[in-house]
């Protein structure tokens, strides 16, 4: 079954998922990369010249039209989950790990970069923006299949947990 990496931005879904993909020799994908490479746009630039709305039904699109090898590890966008049916459609074709980064860590990490779209007018505010956000979206990060506290994470312990579920899966 595919993994898919969910959590905040900057939860490392993406470093994180492509690492994996290598030690474990898994196909990966990143969805922004995928909505990215399908609109030839950054993703700065479809918020900005097309909304949140325009780019969470392509977003949609492409969850549910790309067929995922059964051993993919997918990276998500830090909203994918929280929105349509996403979240239990990722679940049904495989398994859900949220990548779980305290709001403390999340601001040391976001602090440092410009080309998040939703960060955009929210710097002057950023930590309180992260706090108001992630508790909007946590409920939905935590129907997750597998929750791993990732403040410190290093790759090998996703790794782990990866071939757990899959040890997992073909044990039953």
């Amino acid at each position: 079954m595919s993994i898919f990496l969910i959590g905040y931005m900057g939860s490392g879904k993406s470093i994180l998922g492509k690492q994996v993909s290598i030690d474990l020799q898994r196909p990966f994908w990143d969805l922004d990369d995928m909505i990215q490479e399908k609109l030839n746009m950054s993703i700065f630039e479809i918020f900005n010249q097309k909304g949140e709305d325009f780019f969470r039904k392509i977003e949609r699109e492409l969850l549910i039209k790309n067929n995922f090898e059964s051993d993919a590890i997918i990276a998500t966008g830090g909203g994918t989950p929280c929105f349509f049916d996403n979240h239990n459609f990722m679940k049904s074709i495989g398994n859900t790990i949220y990548l779980k980064v305290s709001p403390e860590e999340l601001y040391k990490r976001l602090q440092k970069t410009n080309n998040r779209p939703l960060l955009f007018n929210n710097k002057l505010n950023l930590n309180q923006f992260i706090q108001d956000s992630l508790m909007s979206r946590v409920s939905c990060y935590s129907e997750s299949n597998f929750t791993l506290d990732s403040d410190n994470i290093l790759a090998e312990e996703l790794s782990d947990l990866i071939r757990k579920i899959k040890y997992e899966e073909n044990t039953y």
